[in-house]
């Protein structure tokens, strides 16, 4: 094992070659804290920071989108191409030489204040996450990070709709982010919603395994079987998000959370203090845009500023882009940073390494007849166009609208030999075939299908980000590597079997009846052989995370500490879906707004010591 000696050495000799300006003074600085990213890990950060009485800069390279895309449930598919907000990333799925050949794969995010938690499917489930907290806790022999002691973060920001508090001791009821499920007040408002189609769906999901009560309380954390899940949708039947919680901050407490929107973070601001590398601040591009943004206009000379701060950096710009501005700055592998002639101040070769996500795969029914709750909705933003919108805007909110799109999660585990359940099948009544170029109109343009959509939890592959130039401006070459690791057959295994499962469940309940035919994989895909093709032909996923690792003092590979901090350099913390070491159970946005608090806990307490 490497001693935290030891380790500072590593620092020394990877920094050598870097000559870092002396720290400044600091106590002029404009804010307190800078927190760059305004999603998942660093909106509720930020807010933390600025409801305790610090000023806070808050940086994005979106700006403040609130629209049909952003505010409706169900328009969370259309979000995807909103010129507004949209972020279209590509990458690389399998390596090159591979039989299957999918470059220029489309992964969409959103850039705005509230991040991609704007434009998400709002699923709200912390389930199969007591191996991820565990596994911190023990790592770091701190039982602060056990899954136990995460359920009060959970409860910390749930405002949950649905419970009573005396029979839900694991959740919260005056939380920030508002918990519901199904709303089937819509049925009692519009009988005729009830048709054949739904009520065959139902009927069917009710055989699908038994009941879990509760897949967000500790005692739901490992079980099997069926449960309708919990959404991140207010009691307006309008989505909840952290752009609500920032919105909330900045009129609760006036002058203490800033925000600097449609700006670019180019590189954070390094220097040496008593041979310690220090963050003291941000360079930004105030107007500029990324590459992937549907308002970049090209590369160019960058018109930059300086920003700093008195206590902390944070980093929180996501799975992407925030392995880039480390790297950009100097904290990576000196190899890469090398090839495009970037100093090397830290040599942290796990920055940009460690991709991962669920892997998830669809399965798509065509039935005889539409959904009544679907007639008419084209998922427009104009109400003349589209008699729905034109409805709900009318009904108080009370049609297919309300609905973010799953209904239903089967829980089941693939192997005995596995710590926990790993396969979580979510039933969705529309034809979505996974996150593809053109999807938004597909799901608009059928509203008579069905889609059950395997996901795999704790997946084995493991890709890449890496840089393609020193400029900010420059495109991310990222690579899946999807089944490439040892585990690769095993995954392939598990999620050709659960597709077996989902087809058998539906021919054989029900809903079956109803279905006209198969689209997806079709009929004619019978064999394991033609449904492993099918898999590496059609997987995708949308929980993209892990390229900045939290690991302990003896893996070289580590990014960060057990409190989030960048290894060999003061003040600057990583807080977002990067931070994570595996992608932790079956969807990652409320655990790592659960990481997110944590994090404020641990740097409220460090800024309290710098006070004294």
């Amino acid at each position: 094992m490497l001693s935290a000696s030891i380790w500072a050495l590593y620092f020394v000799i990877g920094v050598a070659r870097a000559a870092l300006p002396a720290c400044p003074n600091t106590v002029n600085a404009e804010y307190d804290f800078i927190v760059v990213g305004a999603g998942a890990g660093g909106g509720p950060l930020a807010s933390r920071l600025a409801e305790s009485g610090y000023s806070v800069l808050l940086v994005d390279a979106g700006h403040d989108t609130v629209n049909f895309n952003t505010t409706i449930p169900a328009y969370n598919i259309r979000s995807l191409e909103d010129p507004q907000i949209e972020l279209n990333y590509t990458y690389q799925e399998f390596p090159d030489g591979f039989p299957v050949t999918r470059n220029d794969q489309w992964y969409p995010r959103a850039r705005a204040l509230g991040g991609s938690t704007i434009h998400n499917a709002m699923v709200n489930i912390i389930a199969g996450t007591r191996q991820d907290y565990d596994r911190l806790a023990i790592m770091f022999n701190d039982q602060t990070w056990s899954r136990d002691n995460m359920q009060n973060y959970f409860r910390r920001i749930e405002d949950n709709l649905y419970l009573v508090p005396l029979l839900a001791p694991d959740h919260g009821f005056d939380g920030w982010m508002k918990t519901s499920t199904l709303p089937v007040d819509v049925f009692v408002a519009n009988p005729t919603f009830l048709d054949a189609q739904v009520t065959a769906l139902f009927a069917s999901l009710l055989l699908a395994g038994l009941p879990i009560l509760d897949l967000n309380d500790l005692a739901g954390d490992a079980a099997t079987g069926v449960n309708t899940i919990s959404v991140t949708v207010d009691e307006t039947h309008q989505r909840s998000s952290v752009r609500g919680r920032l919105a909330a901050v900045q009129q609760s407490h006036p002058g203490q959370l800033h925000l600097s929107l449609d700006t670019l973070a180019t590189k954070i601001l390094l220097c040496n203090s008593d041979s310690n590398i220090t963050a003291y601040g941000v360079q930004i591009a105030p107007g500029a845009a990324l590459p992937v943004a549907s308002n970049f206009n090209g590369k160019v000379t960058l018109h930059v500023q300086n920003v700093t701060s008195r206590h902390e950096v944070i980093i929180s710009a996501g799975v992407f882009q925030t392995p880039q501005l480390l790297m950009l700055s100097g904290i990576g592998d000196e190899s890469q940073l090398s090839q495009f002639g970037i100093e090397s101040v830290v040599h942290l070769p796990g920055v940009g390494n460690n991709l991962q996500d669920h892997d998830e795969v669809a399965v798509n029914w065509r039935l005889k007849n539409n959904f009544t709750l679907l007639n008419g909705c084209t998922f427009l933003s104009d109400p003349i166009k589209d008699p729905c919108l034109q409805d709900w805007l009318t009904s108080d909110h009370e049609n297919a609208y309300a609905f973010a799109g799953i209904f239903d999660a089967v829980i089941t585990q693939s192997s005995s030999s596995l710590p926990a359940p790993d396969i979580l099948t979510y039933y969705i009544p529309a034809l979505f075939p996974g996150f593809f170029r053109g999807v938004p109109q597909e799901v608009a343009d059928n509203p008579n299908c069905l889609t059950a959509v395997v996901l795999k939890g704790h997946p084995s592959s493991r890709g890449m980000v890496k840089l393609t130039g020193s400029h900010p401006q420059d495109p991310l070459d990222i690579q899946k590597l999807h089944f490439q690791a040892p585990g690769g057959p095993a995954d392939i295994a598990a999620i050709r079997d659960a597709i077996k499962r989902a087809r058998s469940f539906v021919e054989s309940t029900p809903i079956g009846l109803l279905v006209d035919t198969e689209i997806a994989p079709g009929s004619n895909v019978t064999t394991d052989d033609e449904i492993e093709n099918f898999i590496y032909n059609r997987v995708f996923g949308h929980h993209a995370c892990c390229t900045n690792a939290i690991g302990p003092d003896d893996d070289p590979n580590a990014v960060l500490d057990g409190n989030f901090k960048v290894r060999g350099v003061d003040k600057l913390r990583v807080v977002d879906v990067s931070a994570w070491p595996n992608v932790p159970g079956f969807f990652i946005t409320t655990p790592t707004y659960m990481n997110s608090e944590k994090a404020a806990d641990v740097i409220l307490a460090a800024a309290a010591v710098r006070a004294v």
